[in-house]
C-alpha cells in the first residue's frame, strides 16, 4: 500500500533493522518510496531501514528475498485478496527464520464463501469475497508449516450496505488478527 505499516515497523526495528514492503502496483510503490527520506530523518537514522519491492504475495519466492532471513512477516488485510492463499503462506513460511512469526490481520467468515460470491468484483473489492472460513484457515496454516496459529484479537464486521448484506445472506464476517 502506501507504506504506512512499513514505516511504523521501521521505527520498531530501529536503524540497524530492515523492513521490506511488497506491493504489486507501481503507483503504490511510488507513493511508499516517496516517504523514505522523510521517515529516515524523522526517526533520526543515518540511513534508510525500509525498502519496497514489486511483487505478488503468491510469488514471494520469485523476489530477491533470502529464505530464512525474516524474524517477522506482517500483513495487514491483503491475504484475503490473494487468489492462491496456500502459496502466500507457504512462501512466507520459507522466508521466516526458525521461530519466526507471521503476524497478520485479515477478514474471515464464519462459513465458506460460495463460488458465485467469491467471483463478485464488488465483494472482492470490499475484501469479503476472498475471506477465508476460520476453520479452513486453521487447516491451511498448519499444512503450510504454521503448526500453532493463534488468534490474537477479533471483532465482528457489520456490513452496512443493504444490497451487499442481502447478497451475503447469513454469512458473518470478522476482522481477525493471527
Amino acid at each position: 500500500g502506501t507504506g504506512r505499516d512499513c514505516y511504523v515497523l521501521s521505527q520498531l526495528v530501529g536503524e540497524n533493522g530492515l523492513v521490506v514492503g511488497v506491493d504489486m502496483t507501481d503507483n503504490q510503490l511510488k507513493t511508499a518510496r516517496r516517504h523514505i527520506d522523510f521517515h529516515t530523518k524523522k526517526f533520526g537514522y543515518s540511513k534508510p531501514n525500509v525498502e519496497f519491492v514489486k511483487g505478488y504475495l503468491e510469488k514471494l519466492d520469485a523476489l530477491d528475498l533470502q529464505p530464512g532471513s525474516f524474524d517477522v512477516i506482517v500483513s495487514n488485510c491483503v491475504i484475503n485478496l490473494a487468489e492462491d492463499k496456500p502459496a502466500v503462506l507457504r512462501h512466507a513460511h520459507k522466508l521466516l527464520k526458525e521461530g519466526g512469526e507471521l503476524y497478520f490481520a485479515d477478514v474471515y467468515a464464519d462459513r465458506r464463501i460460495p463460488a458465485e460470491l467469491k467471483g463478485d468484483p464488488v465483494l472482492y473489492g470490499e475484501c469479503l469475497g476472498g475471506a477465508l472460513y476460520w476453520n479452513d484457515f486453521q487447516t491451511l496454516a498448519k499444512n503450510t508449516g504454521f503448526y500453532d496459529p493463534r488468534l490474537v484479537a477479533d471483532s465482528p464486521i457489520e456490513v452496512r450496505d443493504s444490497a451487499i448484506a442481502t447478497s451475503l445472506g447469513n454469512i458473518q464476517f470478522y476482522s481477525g488478527t493471527y
